[in-house]
């Protein structure tokens, strides 16, 4: 009978592939991305199991591994939104790294060489947003990337005899950098002012925050929430280089939790994940290249920065020959002009490992009407040129 499978949990951050990839083998690896969310209705009624049985099948997943994946499903603690397990045979013995994410990506499997694209989908495509949120009581730091929100910094403006605030640093274990940052903040430090004074130094205080976090590179964009009041003055603060990361702004109260203020924030997230697509796209147009060819052309001369991918990059085909050579079209005869050997017909999907790896290429994954443009108006494919 075969053993239980040796399984190592991780969350998804910017140093899982880093850590992943070296602990796959090259081959025979079952890769499987599962929307587990107990929560979500296409998962009642056993649809869940179902859906699995069938991406097993579909890739011919041996037995032992199958098994594995399905014994897992009946974890009842389960409390992520999407699952991407690898899964391995190691005499005998079932291997098993599990990724876990709160983001929403399509389900796939694969058995052969490790399927890593589902995580640089989500690495490549979330931006890391820090979330202001002020009122006369609270102000408050919270990182929102990959769909996990968390509290970095909190000031409490203590209106009492003394009128002083008070600083609670909030320790981030998962993020390194964020907890660097976060450290440099006085604790617990009063400050003797009154009336307006006092505001202004809460406000300037809590932006001083936002300045060292932005110096460090712990975020990309900035949004702002709060009362009417709190978010006017944190704007009026706003230096040249922290205008250009501001993104918009929402009403919530101060002292409303991290979950409540990730729902808020998410028409503001999809705003904003439209415009950084939209603006991607108009750099193509201006400084870049598109179309199959020129695009893929440029990217394997090394004169392209970033390569704007429609959805995941599974619907479009491409040729690679055995030197890794990718063409847009298959050549005359199916012979690589370079190798004289013949070509193999993949997705584009499948080439993006070498492609970001021999070219340092950064893949930009579109969605909704931006891939839509980009496959109808800009020939499927298109890239920022490196200088």
């Amino acid at each position: 009978m075969p053993t239980a499978p040796n399984t190592h949990h991780s969350h998804l951050d910017n140093t899982t592939l880093a850590l992943l990839e070296p602990a796959l083998p090259g081959q025979n690896v079952l890769s499987i991305v599962l929307d587990v969310n107990p929560g979500s209705a296409p998962n009642q009624g056993g649809s869940l199991h179902l859906r699995a049985h069938q991406l097993l099948d579909a890739v011919g997943a041996p037995t032992a591994l199958a098994t594995a994946v399905m014994d897992d499903l009946d974890d009842a603690q389960r409390q992520t939104r999407t699952r991407l397990s690898f899964l391995w045979d190691d005499h005998g013995h079932v291997q098993r790294q599990t990724v876990d994410t709160q983001l929403e990506l399509g389900e796939t499997s694969r058995y052969g060489a490790p399927d890593l694209e589902p995580l640089h989908f989500a690495l490549e495509s979330s931006a890391r947003v820090l979330l202001a949120v002020i009122d006369d009581e609270w102000g408050r730091l919270l990182s929102i990337h990959l769909g996990e929100i968390t509290e970095l910094y909190r000031l409490e403006n203590v209106l009492e005899t003394a009128n002083t605030f008070h600083v609670h640093v909030l320790p981030t274990p998962d993020a390194q950098s964020l907890q660097s940052a976060a450290e440099e903040a006085p604790r617990n430090a009063p400050v003797q002012h009154q009336g307006a004074q006092q505001d202004g130094r809460f406000h300037h205080t809590l932006m001083t925050q936002v300045q060292r976090l932005h110096d460090v590179g712990v975020f990309e964009q900035l949004l702002i929430a709060g009362s009417v009041r709190g978010r006017a003055a944190l704007r009026a603060l706003l230096g040249p280089n922290l205008q250009g990361t501001f993104s918009g702004e929402f009403a919530a109260p101060g002292d409303a939790t991290a979950a409540a203020l990730l729902t808020a924030a998410q028409p503001s997230l999809l705003s904003l994940e439209e415009q950084r697509e939209t603006a991607v796209l108009d750099e193509a147009l201006e400084r870049g290249m598109y179309g199959a060819g020129p695009t893929l052309d440029a990217a394997q001369e090394g004169r392209m920065a970033q390569l704007l991918v429609s959805g995941n990059g599974a619907a479009q085909r491409v040729w690679q020959d055995s030197s890794g050579q990718v063409f847009p079209e298959p050549p005359a005869l199916g012979v690589s002009p370079l190798t004289g050997g013949a070509v193999t017909e993949c997705t584009l999907r499948d080439v993006l490992p070498l492609l970001r790896e021999r070219y340092g290429l950064h893949v930009r994954f579109l969605t909704g009407s931006r891939a839509e443009r980009l496959d109808a108006h800009l020939g499927g494919l298109a890239g920022v040129a490196r200088y």
